[in-house]
């Protein structure tokens, strides 16, 4: 089971959890400092809890305190944020330059003091200048969001290359409930479109991942997983996404992947950052 995995990943990440979900069109989020592995209440929620859509994270923390409001994932009105990864030197530098760039309506709802809720706050900064309805209630199109998301990844990748600091190394990922984006720079990042042993697979017409065969770049799926770390590995079959790119799942469940930009080069992951297998 998923979330057995996820409590099992926690032991390696046991600064807290969070659940993000939604009934109907509502989102909600449950956040704890707990370790996850160790907690009742994340084993019952999460064995209990239905929805066509959720992100869960388990915590490792580099950045600010061990407090719920510093576990992900983070909400702003629909939209439902989380990050793995780390924005180096952000106290010492990064953080002002985050702050200089967020909306000002949107600085006093930052309530932690983690690298991850300023860039989400960041990120949704973008969105509204490129259009998009920060609460997430309007009609949101996937394949601009997925262009706001990877642009102001690279925005923060250049400010670092060019202060001759540590570049970040980011996992994002951020849905409305109706679309899911994620971006990959410098860190594992996997996704599945499909069981290994599917009940429908005589009868399913979707262009999918399937028994091994090859997805086409962009297809129609029935379902999405996207994990840092292969989970419930006897049950799907998994790709890792390429380093510096961006995966897009729109509201009729069509997924598409744009590549890493031209010339790419992957930040790397410190030593003491990764995890042990």
């Amino acid at each position: 089971m998923a979330e057995n995995a996820l409590a099992d990943q926690s032991r390696q990440h046991p600064d807290g959890w969070g659940i993000g979900w939604f009934q109907e069109d509502e989102p909600y989020v449950l956040k704890s400092a707990n370790a996850a592995h160790a907690s009742q209440r994340f084993e019952a929620i999460s064995a209990r809890l239905t929805s066509h859509t959720f992100i869960v994270h388990v915590r490792r923390a580099t950045v600010g305190l061990v407090d719920s409001m510093n576990a992900h994932p983070f909400r702003h009105g629909r939209w439902i944020f989380a990050h793995n990864g780390t924005v180096f030197q952000f106290d010492a530098f990064l953080r002002q330059w985050v702050l200089d760039r967020i909306d000002a309506s949107l600085y006093p709802l930052i309530h932690g003091d983690t690298d991850s809720e300023h860039l989400f706050h960041f990120l949704l900064t973008r969105l509204g200048e490129a259009g998009v309805d920060l609460n997430g209630r309007g009609q949101t199109n996937a394949t601009t969001v997925a262009q706001v998301m990877r642009s102001t990844a690279m925005e923060l990748d250049l400010v670092a290359q060019n202060e001759g600091i540590g570049r970040p190394i980011l996992n994002l990922l951020l849905t409305d409930g109706r679309l899911m984006v994620a971006h990959k720079a410098g860190m594992p990042l996997f996704l599945s479109t499909q069981k290994r042993f599917c009940a429908d697979f005589e009868t399913c017409h979707a262009v999918k991942v399937c028994m091994e065969r090859v997805r086409p770049m962009d297809h129609p799926v029935n379902h999405l997983l996207i994990a840092s770390e292969r989970i419930a590995t006897e049950e799907n079959l998994w790709e890792e996404v390429p380093d510096g790119a961006t995966v897009m799942l729109d509201a009729s469940f069509h997924l598409r992947t744009e590549g890493p930009p031209a010339g790419w080069v992957a930040p790397v992951l410190p030593a003491h950052l990764r995890v042990s297998p």
